[in-house]
């Protein structure tokens, strides 16, 4: 057979060799790109369940050791499952609604910041208890934004479109949901200003 190449070792990815197109390129890298923060949701969706598995097979052990469940136990319970519940909605956006992962992200974290600051105060006082099991969602829910902005911002710089990044380095959440986001989190409603000063 008749080659129009040189047969050798290939290229890198995302080095052009005479053959390949410079569009082509392009394209390959930034599929590689996409794939590449598809795989990190991912990671960052099974990191929270098995944190949760975890933290959950642990408060269950010790009841069913006949041991006394302490409040650090409880707390880390609480807080697995919380930011699992987080991570949860993005995977259902993704495979749900079809939504690429970085829209998917930006959908929950408005939600997330919802969350954390248009939560009506609650109409009874709480126990302690449930002041300790807000408070633990509220953590979650601010290490979520956390997390998950960092890895917008690494997306945004290696995608190179820093149209959406301003001076701060937090990228900007254009999507507003007309309804009323999911509330991952059921716990018992407490006002968010007793529940901050635990």
């Amino acid at each position: 057979m008749d080659h129009h190449r040189q047969s050798g070792p290939l290229p890198p990815i995302g080095e052009a060799d005479s053959s390949t197109p410079a569009w082509h390129i392009g394209g390959i890298q930034a599929g590689q790109e996409r794939h590449s923060f598809d795989r990190l949701i991912a990671e960052k969706i099974t990191a929270a369940r098995h944190a949760f598995y975890t933290a959950a097979a642990k408060a269950i052990f010790t009841l069913q050791n006949g041991r006394r469940l302490s409040s650090e136990k409880l707390f880390a319970a609480a807080y697995a499952q919380a930011s699992r519940a987080w991570w949860d909605l993005v995977d259902e956006e993704i495979t749900g609604k079809k939504l690429a992962s970085d829209h998917a992200l930006r959908r929950v974290r408005s939600w997330a910041r919802h969350y954390l600051t248009g939560e009506p105060p609650a109409a009874l006082p709480g126990t302690l208890f449930d002041h300790a099991l807000a408070h633990a969602s509220r953590i979650a829910a601010r290490d979520f934004l956390t997390a998950s902005g960092q890895l917008l911002i690494q997306h945004l710089a290696e995608s190179g479109d820093g149209a959406d990044v301003p001076a701060s380095g937090m990228p900007v959440d254009n999507h507003h949901p007309a309804s009323t986001p999911p509330n991952p989190v059921v716990l018992p409603a407490v006002p968010s200003a007793t529940a901050d000063a635990l």
